[in-house]
């Protein structure tokens, strides 16, 4: 696949926002598992965040370098994309 500069910026933000999405989940999952289901359940989530990191956020980076989201290119994207579904 070709991207260019902002489909892969796209591609990346939303694969930020996917894994955030996830984790958010996973943190009321466990709260409401008995803890003898907590292992299997973040081994799930851990599986699926890797898929998702790997078809979006790691592309991008793999066709322009400079999208590597450092932890404040990260909470930017959470939190401009939450704003954006909060409209």
């Amino acid at each position: 696949m070709s991207l260019t500069f902002n489909a892969a910026r796209a591609l990346r933000d939303g694969g930020i926002d996917a894994c955030a999405a996830l984790d958010s989940a996973l943190a009321r999952m466990l709260a409401e598992l008995p803890s003898e289901h907590h292992a299997e359940v973040k081994l799930a989530m851990a599986r699926t965040l890797a898929a998702v990191m790997d078809e979006t956020i790691n592309k991008a980076v793999a066709a322009f370098a400079e999208l590597s989201p450092d932890e404040e290119t990260w909470r930017e994207v959470v939190k401009s994309q939450a704003m954006k579904r909060a409209m």
